[in-house]
């Protein structure tokens, strides 16, 4: 069960890096195209935010299948 969890975790790790990717395409193409400065702070903003939450969210996932489902713990 644990190491099923674990992929499926690592799944989600890899999908995060493959759209921060994208993401970071994104912002490298508003500026090739020369968007306001309005606009590339704004998208910078998001970027960071969205970078912030899903790291946190792994990282939560990750503490409680370590804290939850390890096999021997009597799940306290």
């Amino acid at each position: 069960m644990v190491d099923n969890l674990n992929s499926a975790l690592e799944d989600v790790r890899s999908a995060m890096d493959n759209f921060m990717k994208v993401l970071d395409q994104e912002i490298e193409q508003g500026q090739t195209l020369s968007l306001s400065e309005e606009k590339m702070k704004s998208m910078l903003v998001a970027y960071i935010a969205i970078k912030d939450s899903g790291r946190i969210y792994l990282d939560w996932a990750e503490h409680y299948l370590e804290s939850n489902f390890k096999p021997g713990d009597d799940n306290k």
